[in-house]
């Protein structure tokens, strides 16, 4: 209590003008009223000295700051431009590679049918004949004058014919 033993109070006279309780309130509102409006509050514009010097070091910064936005202005642009570059040459290749493959798949069609059509062929001859020793004797020429090459291979027809032969009786 030593502490407060210094602190003296006055008695309030009777003669002081006595405050409204509504009127406080009331001054709450109007101050809550104007918050909730946004109403722009007064505030206290203060002046500020700026020296010479200082003046010219934040012209500088402000220089500086400029440039550097304008630095990297540009190069986002040039970054840009280059991605977009890069991405057309994607489509590009991309486009180049469908129509190349569109191509191939193409010519594998034309020579997948070439190809079914000979094997249509083959199996159609294969089915001619009755003994695989005729399709043999249908490939070589068994007559003497039927030969258009110029070796002598008339041994090789008549061992064949002989093998024909004996598969037949």
């Amino acid at each position: 209590m030593d502490f407060f033993e210094d602190v003296t109070t006055q008695a309030v006279s009777s003669d002081a003008p006595q405050v409204d309780q509504s009127q406080i309130q009331q001054g709450q509102y109007d101050v809550f009223s104007a918050f909730s409006n946004e109403a722009p509050v007064q505030s206290l514009s203060s002046v500020v000295y700026v020296s010479p010097e200082q003046q010219i070091r934040k012209d500088k910064l402000k220089i500086i700051e400029e440039e550097r936005l304008a630095q990297i202005r540009e190069k986002d642009q040039q970054e840009r431009l280059l991605k977009q570059q890069k991405k057309q040459k994607g489509q590009e290749y991309l486009q180049q590679f469908k129509s190349q493959l569109e191509t191939d798949i193409q010519q594998r069609k034309v020579q997948n049918k070439q190809k079914q059509e000979i094997w249509f062929e083959n199996k159609k001859n294969h089915s001619q004949y009755k003994n695989a020793w005729d399709q043999i004797a249908s490939n070589i020429a068994l007559k003497d004058g039927e030969y258009p090459g110029q070796k002598d291979v008339t041994k090789m027809r008549q061992a064949i014919l002989n093998k024909r032969i004996d598969l037949t009786k």
